[in-house]
């Protein structure tokens, strides 16, 4: 019998749209496999369009949200609602249920089919919340060292909820119906030599290029191309929209403009993407739908948004991001400057943009940016190459590492990406940091391992254990306060304080005993991960050796 999967992913339209591959990688996985799909009833046309889907099941979730509690209906009664919803989905089976949305409504869903497969985030025994698989582990983590990670969303969907595999890009499959409705809408708008999507609104104004600059950079490019313009957004950004085209006209815009902000639904704002040459937009769900059609996006990367998590995926596209020391900002910071959208500017974003359409050789870009293509690694997995500008070279460095690190530790498999010759830029701090943590991390195993003993003792001395863990606490909290400052310790140290957080035993006995392996395995990952640094330093086996049985 052909296996099945459920995949869960219920919160973001654009979330969906980058779950496409982790279909072919399951198909890839276990051929014939048959995917059914849960989503909230706002994304139900979104999944209509998402080829390999066997069933979608459709629920209203908002109506679980917190505020429901200020409804007429209590949370215990819509909890009900949902049980009796997914009664007939218990009965199917699954072979392994993945979830692509982190939040507690989600993580309960996972848990009441009790799968034995689950991947990403579910709850224990208990009732507390932990996340399965190493990759959706890494998902909730990375943001804490997010200048190092190197992993589109898409890729660590696809890794976490199958495995490693061959590469497969966004395809989404438009309705015939649907194509000719595009067809008609754009050619009673005009006749341009090409047209270009443009998104100048987002979900976050954080996150989006200033509408003045959209219209300028309009302008510019159709002065020098007879081209036309499909502009796009909900209606809450047509302000936005209004102002750019006020610009373009200011600036004097020569090419069509075809208004379609708020007036498609989303089947049909796919189809008119479908029929654009080249799409310039923020990070927004439609920059994904465009990749889905195969339509080139250049992708102005500002604000918090970092393009290599969410960028769009693959060959054939392209982003633009400020060389700014303060971004990408975090997701918790208000700026007060958005300095970092002044540093794009219009006309490069248009020579580019003509670049890509074809009629201009790669044009030069001032100081203040970085240009990055859209591609494959040699592990199958989407990636960005550096076309112009520069990045910092201890970042690089480590970024690089580090992707290569934990492919090769979550897939058991090398990587086949060639690793750049150069030495760790900061050996010798490593060194010095790996004199004080080695000790430090015996030492807390040794505590961890006490820990445990005295939770298996009958009757439990309690008193000594509480003593125990506090102590034990106590010296984490020093340990990981030096580790986390080094990008060549922190991810580890990251990766360690989940573990201790994701503790599945229903016992006190079984928790300690994962704490303390936790501890053993964050030891073992940190004397390895000296020798491979000391590898790349040097290559006498005495001193890499003393490297790694310092403590």
């Amino acid at each position: 019998m052909n296996k099945q999967v459920l995949i869960i992913n219920i919160t973001r339209m654009g979330d969906l749209i980058q779950m496409v591959p982790l279909l072919s990688r399951l198909e890839e996985e276990w051929p014939g496999v048959a995917i059914d799909l849960i989503v909230d009833k706002e994304f139900s046309h979104v999944a209509s369009l998402i080829p390999g889907i066997r069933q979608v099941f459709v629920f209203d979730f908002q109506l679980l949200m917190d505020e429901s509690r200020v409804r007429a209906r209590d949370m215990v009664a819509l909890y009900q609602d949902l049980a009796r919803w997914i009664q007939p989905l218990l009965q199917v089976g699954y072979d392994r249920v993945v979830n692509l949305t982190f939040n507690r409504r989600s993580a309960f869903l996972v848990k009441y089919f009790g799968c034995s497969d689950e991947r990403g985030m579910t709850t224990a025994q208990d009732g507390s919340f932990i996340v399965k698989d190493p990759w959706m582990k890494y998902f909730v983590d990375f943001h804490v060292y997010r200048q190092l990670n190197r992993f589109n969303i898409v890729d660590l969907f696809s890794l976490g909820g199958s495995g490693a595999g061959t590469f497969h890009p966004i395809r989404l499959q438009v309705p015939p119906q649907i194509q000719e409705w595009a067809r008609n809408y754009l050619r009673q708008a005009g006749n341009p030599h090409a047209w270009i999507g443009i998104q100048v609104g987002a979900s976050d104004p954080m996150k989006a290029w200033r509408p003045e600059y959209f219209g300028q950079a309009m302008a510019h490019l159709s002065q020098q191309r007879q081209v036309g313009f499909v502009l796009i957004g909900t209606k809450k950004e047509e302000p936005d929209v209004q102002e750019a085209i006020r610009c373009y006209r200011q600036a004097g815009g020569q090419g069509i403009l075809c208004e379609a902000v708020g007036q498609t639904t989303v089947p049909q704002l796919i189809g008119l993407l479908e029929h654009c040459q080249l799409m310039v937009t923020n990070d927004t769900g439609p920059m994904h739908m465009a990749v889905g059609v195969n339509t080139p996006v250049l992708n102005v990367s500002v604000g918090h948004v970092d393009f290599w998590e969410t960028g769009p995926f693959g060959p054939g596209n392209w982003v633009i991001q400020p060389d700014i020391l303060c971004g990408p900002c975090g997701f918790d910071k208000i700026c007060p400057h958005h300095a970092c959208k002044d540093h794009i500017f219009p006309q490069e974003v248009a020579e580019l943009c003509l670049h890509l359409l074809g009629v201009r050789s790669f044009p030069t870009f001032s100081s203040k940016i970085r240009v990055y293509e859209g591609g494959v690694n040699d592990d199958q997995l989407g990636t960005f190459i550096l076309r112009a500008g520069t990045e910092d070279s201890r970042v690089a460095w480590y970024a690089e590492y580090w992707r290569q690190y934990w492919y090769e530790s979550f897939t058991g498999d090398s990587s086949q990406v060639p690793f750049p010759k150069a030495s760790p830029p900061d050996w010798h701090d490593c060194e010095d940091l790996w004199h004080r943590m080695a000790p430090q991390l015996n030492q807390l195993c040794r505590q961890a391992d006490t820990v445990l003993a005295l939770c298996r003792q009958r009757p439990i001395p309690v008193e000594l254990l509480k003593e125990g863990q506090r102590q034990l606490s106590v010296d984490t909290l020093a340990m990981q306060q030096i580790a986390r400052s080094s990008l060549a310790f922190g991810p580890l140290a990251m990766a360690f304080f989940r573990e201790t957080f994701s503790l599945e035993a229903a016992t006190l006995a079984g928790m300690a005993e994962e704490n303390a392996r936790a501890y053993h395995t964050f030891r073992t990952r940190a004397g390895e991960h000296v020798t491979r640094l000391a590898e790349r330093f040097t290559h006498d086996p005495r001193r890499i050796r003393y490297a790694c049985e310092i403590g």
